[in-house]
């Protein structure tokens, strides 16, 4: 998970590479709560399995 300057509009950007999921949520647009439960609605196959690892 990373925080960065998205577009407005786009408080949230994923990409699925198979084996993980980066996303990253802009803190001005969205909370990082809010980020992942809107993954989790776009990948229910993560629910109950995600790990979060924090890159800065």
């Amino acid at each position: 998970m990373e925080q960065v300057d998205l577009d407005r509009g786009t408080p949230v950007m994923y990409r699925d590479f198979g084996g993980y999921v980066r996303l990253a949520h802009d803190p001005h647009q969205i909370d990082e709560a809010a980020a992942l439960a809107l993954l989790c609605l776009r990948m229910p196959q993560l629910v109950g399995n995600l790990e979060v690892q924090r890159v800065k």
